[in-house]
């Protein structure tokens, strides 16, 4: 067997730790988060409170208590669950959008299931 010796041993650790800084996980989405779509115009705001402030854009907005689970095998979405009977539910992913009138991207997806029909938008963290 023959020895390491510690040049390898060092440029082994530094191609480690410069690989660990690239790959980088983005963390489960989590409110205070703003979303909203166009075509109704569309907006949601889940709140640090633990409420959703949801107008569908068609005249109809509600405040409700919301619940969020991270998935059980990524850190890039999260379910959300709000509205009068927790009947609304909508998934929130890590993934550049650009699906507003806005000129800005947005850094969340966002997929709403809402009276048998389904709402698409953006989303972004709230400073």
């Amino acid at each position: 067997m023959k020895p390491i010796h510690a040049g390898a041993i060092s440029l082994f650790l530094a191609a480690a730790s410069g690989a660990a800084t690239l790959a980088r996980s983005p963390e489960t989405p989590a409110p205070p988060l703003t979303c909203g779509g166009d075509e109704p115009y569309w907006h949601l705001k889940l709140g640090i409170d633990g409420k959703a402030r949801f107008s569908d854009g068609d005249g109809e907005t509600l405040i409700s208590p919301f619940t969020m689970q991270p998935s059980r095998n990524t850190t890039l979405i999260a379910g959300v669950t709000f509205g009068p009977k927790a009947d609304i539910r909508a998934v929130i992913g890590h993934e550049t959008c650009s699906a507003t009138a806005s000129d800005e991207d947005k850094p969340l997806t966002i997929s709403i299931w809402y009276k048998g029909g389904l709402l698409s938008g953006c989303c972004q963290p709230d400073n």
